[in-house]
């Protein structure tokens, strides 16, 4: 019994490295809430994200922080109405904040298949120093 299920474990494994087989993916999970325009909450995934750029004259003087920032996502899934709600310290990471959240690109929001206008969509984005 234990050599079957070894053969058919070794087959598995073989025919997915191969490209025969694939396994099943689950969604990653990377997503944001926000409210549809019938004010049911709607999940907006996150389908790709780039490396966060620490701006030089902040790590130079060792600062950290953090941005808020607020947004809407079109039915398109594109980016819209990007805002800082709030940052620590004032000024120093907004620039960067906004331009890394523009380059996120999220699949379009659906409420029962069809896609949605979301909006209030909220994230922190922390800068730390590693």
């Amino acid at each position: 019994m234990k050599i079957a299920y070894f053969s058919l474990l070794a087959a598995i494994v073989a025919f997915s490295l191969l490209g025969i087989v694939r396994p099943a993916v689950a969604q990653d999970g990377l997503y944001i809430e926000g409210d549809a325009p019938s004010g049911e909450k709607v999940k907006v995934y996150i389908s790709s994200r780039p490396v966060l750029k620490y701006p030089r004259r902040a790590q130079r003087m060792e600062i950290e922080g953090y941005v808020v920032l607020s947004f809407d996502i079109n039915e398109d899934g594109d980016l819209v109405d990007l805002r800082v709600d709030e940052s620590k310290p004032r000024l120093i990471f907004d620039k960067a904040a906004t331009q890394y959240m523009q380059k996120w690109k999220f699949e379009p929001p659906t409420i029962n298949g069809d896609a949605v206008y979301a909006s209030d969509l909220s994230i922190r984005i922390p800068f730390r120093l590693e």
